[in-house]
């Protein structure tokens, strides 16, 4: 039995808040800490597209190019 596997089945005894817990430990000893405030995805794309950006338009037309590439269930392109 490897540690790893040894470990696992450790864990299989563990209370709720104990594997809490464990997890939590094992996260920020691999330094994978997650954010304690995530950016918003509008902040981290602000400058990626312009302000006069219309998104309805700019989906309606690729929508349209797709519903010229399928007819029905099949592929035409």
């Amino acid at each position: 039995m490897t540690v790893l596997e040894h470990i696992k089945q450790l864990a299989l005894n563990l209370a709720p808040e104990e594997k809490d817990a464990l997890a939590q430990y094992l996260a920020e000893s691999n330094g994978e800490k997650p954010a304690e405030n995530p950016q918003s995805l509008r902040g981290d794309w602000s400058d990626a597209f312009s302000d006069d950006l219309d998104v309805d338009a700019e989906l309606k037309e690729t929508r349209g190019e797709w519903q010229k590439e399928w007819r029905g269930d099949e592929f035409v392109g």
